[in-house]
């Protein structure tokens, strides 16, 4: 792993935060690939065998798993990388936290796992932002 330098101060913080993101979406794409009805079940959604069972696991599999190559390319290849990557998991973390919680502030009733995926969500942002002003912090200066 790549340990960016600024100013001599080792910038593993946002390092570590991209690495984290990185993780959670590649687990999160891969289980939703192999087991994509036993994911969907667990938010109360029976999806049918098929074309609607692809599409979600093409879009939750695929999309995440995308994703997630992303960061870590970004993690490993180190400097600016780490900034867009960093924004990338915050952008994407944030706006499934948003509309999660916009969809349970106006749907039905949910499952208690909603509140829980809300919640890391939520911190998986908050991290991220931190980890970008951490690294705004260390940056050098910039013409």
């Amino acid at each position: 792993m790549k340990v960016i330098y600024a100013r001599g101060m080792s910038v593993k913080f946002p390092v570590w935060t991209l690495w984290l993101c990185a993780g959670a979406f590649l687990i999160t794409g891969l289980l939703f690939t192999v087991m994509p009805q036993s994911m969907f079940t667990a938010v109360a959604l029976d999806v049918p065998d098929g074309s609607p069972l692809t599409e979600l696991r093409a879009v939750y599999g695929g999309l995440e798993v995308g994703a997630g190559i992303f960061l870590a390319l970004c993690a490993r290849r180190g400097g600016e990388a780490i900034e867009l990557g960093l924004l990338l998991a915050f952008l994407m973390l944030g706006g499934l936290a948003a509309y999660r919680a916009i969809g349970m502030g106006i749907d039905a009733p949910q499952v208690p796992l909603m509140s829980v995926l809300l919640v890391l969500e939520s911190a998986g942002a908050v991290l991220a932002v931190f980890a970008l002003l951490a690294l705004g912090r260390h940056a050098p200066d910039r013409p």
